[in-house]
């Protein structure tokens, strides 16, 4: 009987400790039951601002200070989440952070972890997020908060985050899983999609039947406001076997104008891979292609993103006919054949050559920029869309970069209409050794070509055979203008010498203090600065200075805050920094 007893105490303690949802910080959760991660700090306080859609005492609070770009806490919950009827988790956050905030929400246990997004649309006031996970399994009781996602907290109040009434509720009806080939002909409904951000997928009767498609019944999806990569998901029954078929295809119908870029996403519960087509017709039907060769095959899920990178408006230009998806027989990827520098792509160089890792889409096109500075006929382009903010292309030479003590600077010309100040990181690296080296610049002009070094000089070892672009690193990924970058004329250059063998790099240059209020320093360590030109973000010229001598002072007190470009010319050559105006 005592030891009866004792079990049930032990087993009273124990249920007290853990957690379930719904969970609202009124007691059900302690400061202690907060797992933080990577300069995530959690605790559970007074609500600072009981007020709106939250009048409760007691609130969750997670600052971030330092630490990792997707730092955050979790709890442990006693069971399982179970997504089969209640498909969506929904909770109340407060931050003064901007608006368009990211939020993830993550799932973790004894399966593979899932994570959705949600961006705040309010700034000092309550407001409750939403987190759509259908079709996830029953196999997660671990749940993540990451405020902020992307950036590194600071401490301040715009990295402090406020939470609470988080819980599952009633979401999308779980979609019935399919199989390959789907003509929508029969089986399936419109609650068997799962929409996202903005885009509504539902089975109509076919109202464009031509020669290249009969049908009588298609799917449609109408974009209407929110995100550019506004999709519709549809679940198979099993993974897509790409061994042998590697080709996707499906019938299209869009008024929008050719061009129009269409985002065919293959997903299972860990990751995904995308492809991008862009329509050669408008109002008619076509057949489109991804060649999704050398994928895994373990894809069970398809996301159809219509019009990426603009926010659809609901007319007709936003609503999209699609029909017929299915493998086909296509031919594989080209191995990428290694090139040669210099680099000017008005030769053997071929779209295939390039390597696109995390939504990079590099390839080779007509130069439509041509000017004074690039007269060039063909140049490469380098398209930021959908992926991670490090998207990256890769391009493998014949052998390893030679003589980089005296030639270790990489020259090359871009074009953007990015904003001044837009990150090129540029990086060399040997496919078969760990080795890697990279270095940043930032854009000094908008809309016209420029040439920019990179100074990647070793002691002249030769272990470099991979030239590695990350151009508009860290910026948004919507395919769109400012997220294209073209370039041309890579190649090697004579490292920048004062004559003595003084290499002349950014890393000799330093600001301070930076960011700045009043007066703002430029130091050389060792060459005299001979003009320092100061640009705004737009690419508008503020000032020139022409201090000869190894340090420059800028009066910036009446300057506007933010981000300037600072141009420092020596007697041994040109380089820019980036200067912050507080």
């Amino acid at each position: 009987m005592k030891k009866f007893y004792l079990l049930l105490v032990l087993l009273i303690t124990y249920t007290g400790f853990s957690q379930s949802l719904p969970i609202n910080f009124e007691g059900d959760v302690t400061t202690s039951d907060f797992v933080d991660f990577d300069g995530g700090t959690a605790t559970v306080t007074a609500n600072p601002m009981p007020s709106g859609i939250n009048m409760s005492g007691s609130v969750g609070r997670i600052v971030r200070d330092g630490g990792a770009i997707y730092a955050g806490s979790k709890i442990l919950l006693t069971d399982n989440l179970d997504f089969s009827v209640l498909t969506k988790i929904t909770m109340k956050v407060y931050t003064t952070a901007p608006i368009g905030t990211i939020v993830k929400f993550k799932l973790e246990g004894s399966g593979a972890s899932v994570d959705v997004d949600a961006m705040t649309t309010v700034s000092g006031a309550w407001e409750t997020l939403e987190w759509i996970f259908v079709g996830t399994a029953n196999n997660l009781n671990e749940v993540v908060f990451m405020f902020d996602y992307g950036n590194e907290g600071d401490g301040t109040a715009n990295s402090t985050f406020y939470l609470d009434d988080v819980e599952q509720v009633v979401g999308p009806t779980a979609p019935i899983p399919t199989t390959l080939p789907i003509d929508f002909e029969s089986g399936i409904v419109d609650t068997d999609f799962l929409n996202y951000s903005g885009a509504t997928a539902s089975i109509v009767s076919n109202p464009q039947i031509d020669g290249v498609n009969a049908s009588a019944t298609v799917c449609q999806i109408v974009r209407d406001g929110g995100e550019f990569w506004a999709g519709s998901k549809i679940f198979l029954e099993n993974t897509i076997d790409l061994s042998t078929m590697w080709h996707i295809s499906m019938k299209v119908y869009t008024t929008a104008p050719v061009g129009t870029r269409i985002k065919l996403e293959l997903e299972n519960a860990s990751g995904s891979t995308n492809l991008d087509y862009l329509t050669t017709v408008s109002g008619a039907w076509e057949t489109a292609s991804w060649n999704f060769d050398r994928q895994a095959n373990d894809y069970d899920r398809l996301r159809f993103i219509f019009d990426f990178g603009n926010v659809g408006d609901g007319t007709a230009a936003s609503i999209f006919l699609f029909d017929d998806v299915q493998q086909v027989v296509g031919p594989a990827i080209p191995d990428p054949i290694p090139s040669t520098l210099p680099i000017d792509f008005e030769n053997t160089v071929v779209t295939t050559d390039f390597t696109n890792f995390f939504g990079s889409i590099a390839s080779v096109i007509p130069n439509p920029q041509i000017d004074a500075n690039n007269p060039s006929a063909t140049v490469g382009q380098f398209v930021r869309s959908g992926g991670a903010g490090y998207a990256r292309s890769k391009l493998a030479l014949t052998g390893f970069i030679e003589n980089m003590s005296a030639l270790g600077t990489i020259s090359m010309k871009v074009y953007t209409d990015a904003p001044v100040g837009t990150l090129l990181k540029f990086k060399v690296e040997s496919n078969v050794a760990d080795f890697g080296k990279e270095q940043d610049v930032f854009t000094t002009v908008s809309g016209e070509w420029a040439t920019y070094t990179w100074d990647l000089s070793n002691n002249d070892n030769p272990i470099y055979n991979v030239l590695t672009l990350m151009l508009g690193y860290a910026t948004p990924n919507d395919a769109s203008a400012t997220a294209t970058f073209l370039f041309d004329d890579i190649e090697q250059v004579a490292t920048l010498s004062n004559g003595n063998d003084q290499v002349f790099k950014l890393d000799d240059i330093s600001s301070y203090p930076n960011p700045a209020n009043d007066f703002l320093t430029i130091k050389s360590a060792k060459q005299q600065i001979k003009t320092v030109t100061l640009f705004d973000i737009l690419g508008n010229q503020i000032t020139v200075l022409r201090p000869n001598n190894k340090k420059a002072t800028i009066n910036v007190a009446n300057y506007a805050s933010g981000i300037y470009i600072a141009k420092i010319t020596t007697l041994s050559g040109t380089g820019s920094i980036k200067l912050v105006v507080e």
